[in-house]
């Protein structure tokens, strides 16, 4: 059997001894079979961070345009194992009848029992790009696409640097009513505006007060919660405004968030 785990002491993916117990109620719980090498690799580790970095993948992913990143494979139980798999597929809203095996946050990678209930495929999921890719037709396949990146730093910078936009780019979309554009611009600056150099506060500030007004609520969402991040930093007057604007609005998640910023401005 291949050597894959790291031997961390402080490893919060290394689960207790894994039982047959706890493998026939996992399958049980699932309702599938877990595939053999799954079963063998987790017998000498339950879970844990592992001695690899990366995965090959026959397309691009959040990560590299060659491979994924992967730095754990969870074992079976509840904590830090693949019985939360329900809760992130629900938290994520990914697709049923697939078993978690490592992952966080927007990326998984994931036992595909979509179409079987053995010897599944492993998928890689990206959440942010709505994409699922098979990376290998077994577990087993998988395990020997693990490979070692040495230039894991540059591209954690690049994976986790903070998203840009511009003025000129927020006055395109609004121009051009790209809704989904103009909602993570806003989301955007407002996360880091006072990093970006580039952005007025005085022209963003307007910017809020102008799409108050528009007919998507998401939109409508994402002002009032840009000012509710922003309270510290914007102009009273400019809060106030908001507030008169949003004050009998139909929408009850803005209704929501207004009554946050109203609190905050007590």
């Amino acid at each position: 059997m291949t050597k894959i785990w790291a031997n961390n002491p402080e490893d919060i993916y290394k689960l207790k001894k894994l039982k047959n117990s706890s493998i026939k109620k996992a399958e049980k719980f699932f309702n599938i079979q877990l595939p053999e090498e799954y079963i063998d690799v987790l017998k000498a580790q339950n879970g844990g961070e592992i001695i690899y970095n990366a995965f090959h993948s026959p397309k691009p992913t959040a990560w590299d345009d060659t491979s994924g990143y992967i730095d754990h494979i969870l074992g079976i139980g509840k904590d830090s194992g693949i019985l939360e798999t329900p809760y992130y597929l629900e938290e994520w809203d990914m697709p049923e009848n697939i078993v978690l095996i490592s992952g966080d946050g927007s990326e998984w990678i994931a036992f595909d029992y979509r179409n079987t209930k053995t010897e599944p495929p492993i998928i890689y999921i990206n959440n942010d790009s709505n994409e699922i890719i098979t990376i290998a037709n077994s577990f087993s396949e998988f395990i020997s696409k693990l490979f070692i990146q040495e230039n894991t730093g540059e591209l954690l910078l690049k994976k986790y640097e903070t998203p840009q936009t511009s003025q000129e780019e927020v006055e395109r979309f609004i121009k051009e009513n790209n809704i989904d554009k103009i909602i993570d611009a806003i989301n955007i600056i407002a996360q880091d505006i006072e990093e970006m150099d580039h952005i007025d506060l005085n022209w963003y500030t307007e910017k809020l007060i102008q799409l108050a007004h528009h007919s998507d609520s998401e939109i409508r969402i994402s002002v009032i919660d840009a000012a509710n991040t922003l309270d510290y930093l914007l102009d009273k007057d400019i809060l106030y405004k908001l507030l008169d604007i949003f004050k009998n609005d139909s929408d009850i998640d803005v209704l929501n968030s207004t009554e946050i910023l109203q609190e905050k401005m007590k």
